[in-house]
């Protein structure tokens, strides 16, 4: 028993001494002497400070002082990292390095990295035959945007100069589509954050696809983006095995692209469940939020994506970057008025407006060294809006980051239109190229108990929803939805109970924006009644409230349980385990977990299954017995088939979200609910003859057992060991027992 205890201690103290975890350590000042920002920006950068007036010689801008980056870097196992903005250096340490360093003088706070990116991607369809590009130079998707119109008036994002961070641009250099920012040397500059080197070519394709919605040519006529002329700064951020880490090198990338002259960064990438909670898309928590913040304000616009969590039901709203304010977050559509299912909600946890815009999510992508397919995600809807930006800053160099952004929410099909899905809409060329302002589209009537939508007679009703929304009088959102005018009807019908008091209905159908307040507004009453009612139902209401869910305390699920026995010579004196067979078990578990703190929590298991001890023949002196007549004794064994409960603690392995690693440390108990003794006989002439006796297992084998379990795990896989304290054999009958240990293996 001691020797056990002493194996579970030892493993324990093993697991933590080996946890490491990502750390960023603020200073408390900098030496702000022998900075040049002439010689550290690019001269665009220096280009864009002047333009929106941001100070080149503000704090942030000062390099971290290098001596306080050594002396934390060598109290701990690997620097991963610095800001100037944060004024900040990021480790990787252990929680006895982490109290050296949080005693240094120099040392104003440290604060535990929760970071994983989720890249904003659905999936992938090869192109068949039948996938065809229309007529001219743009994929239909542009269309959508009215691209063809930047293109015809001359604007292809030249001289705009545009950052992309993703997890790698795999092939980038060979695929065709790329062949003109190679040969007009548009890509300025590369790096590989996770591998600190210029070469970023390799890694993940989703850098490729992604890049492809910005500039991509194909054949080189069909344009698959809308800046094939804009210059590039490329940066890796992402590898899948350091997840941790990526916080730290999105940040740096972001500081990489101003001094490096940026005036659009496009990331295709975001950060939520399980590393956050939804209350935290705020703008405010995440270092990458904050850092885009502060990108904005030095004059970048940053474009990055609301996230896929659209359909599901534990999160459903946006991801961080995408909370943070003065950054252009898109959403994704997969027609000009049909949203993407996949595509986050809006708005912020504190209320802010987001989507700002929506674009087209499916689309042709660069694929492998020469190929085609189409992806889609808002990873691809957000280039998609990034060239769009390079276009309308080429057309207008004065517009600083937050006009571009407010400009392209003007551009809108929707505007002045807003709901937590659409944003403002799809941005339009034609809002910059000059377009003609269209007829009305529709006029409102009312009588006592409803509001009248009704088209005028060129309208395609058909085709196009209605789009409405309730808000109050400080304009904040109640519900909204949209819906198709029946085809049997003349108009669309909303009902005035729906409305409360100081409430405005807002409606927006093909071109035309109008609102309705109860004792404000008076429209006339609807020249035909025989309009058909709807059922309005609205995509979002109030009450749906995705911020006030919590953290999940309670998880339940199945897992599978298999292992073996330790032999006979590991196992304490007296156990009747034969060596020559592995005795083995398996078990289904249902599992449930509460957890109580950040690193702590309490679990129930629930299991049932069986274990088949491989014993040994001389200490079952009646299966000798049975050898007689010829017979020869081949196989015996004891199945244990039983119920088991355990009840044990958890301790998560790092304090972040993550929950990455885990230890359990529990006891269980054992219910024998039918237990066998099996043997198999051979006779002379090979005849096989299975003789099983339960009355004897009835008689000598105690029904309740008790033991202690240890298991180390990492995500869905966990390893387990366990000592039965008690006996199975009853003691007033054997002297000896089956093996005590068992050591193997739990998927979850």
């Amino acid at each position: 028993m001691r020797k056990v205890l002493f194996l579970f201690c030892t493993m324990f103290v093993m697991v933590q001494l080996s946890a490491q975890d990502c750390y960023w350590v603020f200073f408390t000042d900098k030496q702000k002497e022998g900075f040049n920002p002439y010689e550290y920006f690019d001269a665009k950068a220096i280009e864009r400070y002047q333009l929106v007036g941001a100070d080149l010689y503000d704090e942030t801008n000062y390099p971290v002082t290098p001596a306080y980056i050594q002396g934390v870097t060598a109290l701990a196992t690997e620097q991963v990292g610095e800001s100037r903005w944060f004024n900040a250096t990021a480790v990787m340490a252990d929680e006895e390095q982490i109290m050296a360093i949080r005693a240094l003088p120099y040392v104003a706070d440290v604060q535990l990295i929760a970071s994983a990116s989720l890249m904003a991607e659905e999936r992938m369809t090869d192109v068949t035959p039948g996938d065809t590009v229309p007529s001219g130079h743009f994929m239909e998707e542009l269309t959508w945007m009215q691209g063809e119109k930047f293109h015809q008036a001359g604007f292809t994002g030249k001289g705009v100069r545009i950052a992309v961070f993703d997890g790698g641009f795999d092939e980038v250099d060979m695929h065709p589509a790329f062949a003109h920012l190679f040969k007009n040397n548009q890509i300025v500059k590369t790096w590989d954050f996770t591998k600190r080197k210029e070469n970023v070519y390799h890694g993940h394709y989703h850098g490729r696809m992604v890049l492809s919605c910005i500039a991509g040519i194909k054949n080189d006529t069909i344009h698959l983006g809308l800046a094939p002329d804009a210059q590039f700064l490329l940066a890796r951020t992402e590898v899948k095995a350091e997840k941790h880490k990526e916080e730290v090198w999105w940040v740096q990338a972001l500081e990489w692209a101003d001094q490096n002259g940026a005036d659009i960064v496009n990331s295709s990438l975001g950060y939520g469940d399980p590393l956050y909670n939804t209350k935290e898309m705020n703008g405010k928590i995440s270092r990458v939020a904050k850092g885009a913040a502060t990108a904005a304000d030095k004059g970048i616009l940053v474009c990055t994506a609301m996230g896929n969590e659209g359909s599901k039901k534990d999160w459903k709203v946006l991801v961080t970057p995408a909370d943070a304010d003065k950054v252009l977050s898109v959403g994704a559509v997969h027609g000009l008025d049909i949203i993407a299912f996949y595509s986050s909600y809006g708005p912020t946890a504190d209320g802010r407006r987001k989507p700002n815009v929506v674009a087209p999510g499916r689309d042709l992508v660069a694929n492998g060294c020469d190929g085609y397919t189409y992806s889609q995600g808002t990873s691809f809807a957000t280039p998609m809006v990034t060239g769009f930006a390079a276009c309308v800053k080429q057309m207008h160099p004065e517009y600083t980051a937050l006009q571009l952004l407010q400009e392209i929410e003007k551009s809108g099909n929707h505007y002045p239109y807003y709901d937590y899905r659409f944003g403002y809409g799809i941005p339009q060329a034609g809002y910059f190229t000059g377009e003609k302002a269209k007829p009305e589209s529709y006029k409102l009537y009312e009588d006592k108990e409803y509001v009248y939508l009704i088209p005028n007679i060129d309208s395609t009703k058909s085709e196009t929803p209605v789009f409405y929304k309730v808000t109050n009088g400080d304009d904040s959102i109640l519900k909204y939805g949209n819906d198709y005018i029946p085809e049997s009807s003349k108009g669309f019908v909303f009902d005035k109970e729906d409305l409360g008091k100081g409430q405005t209905v807002h409606f927006w159908f093909e071109n035309t924006y109008k609102t309705y307040t109860p004792g404000k507004d008076n429209f006339p009453t609807p020249p035909d009644t025989n309009i058909t009612s709807n059922l309005v139902d609205y995509d979002w209401d109030a009450e749906d409230n995705y911020y006030d869910k919590k953290p999940k305390v309670y998880q339940a699920g199945f897992s599978l349980r298999t292992g073996f026995t330790i032999p006979a010579m590991w196992s304490p004196a007296g156990n009747i385990h034969t060596t020559d067979r592995v005795s083995r078990s398996l078990f289904a578990v249902w599992g449930n977990t509460f957890k109580l703190a950040k690193v702590y929590a309490l679990g129930l298991n629930l299991s049932f299954g069986s274990t088949w001890f491989a014993v040994d023949s001389a200490a079952l002196p009646m299966l000798i017995e049975q050898t007689t007549a010829g017979y020869e004794l081949r196989k015996k064994n004891v199945k244990v088939t039983s119920f088991d409960l355990e009840f044990y603690q958890r301790f998560y392995l790092s304090r972040s979200n993550t929950n990455r690693g885990l230890l359990d440390m529990g006891i269980y108990g054992m219910w024998d609910t039918g237990s066998r003794l099996k043997g198999k006989f051979l006779s002379e002439g090979d005849d096989a003859i299975i003789m099983t006796d339960q009355n004897f297992m009835r008689k000598n084998m105690n029904k309740l057992a008790w033991g202690v379990r240890l298991r180390i795990g990492w995500e869905h896989f966990s390893i387990y060991g366990q000592y039965r304290i008690s006996n199975l054999w009853r003691k007033d009958v054997f002297s000896t027992d089956l093996p005590k240990i068992e050591v193997g293996v739990q998927l979850f």
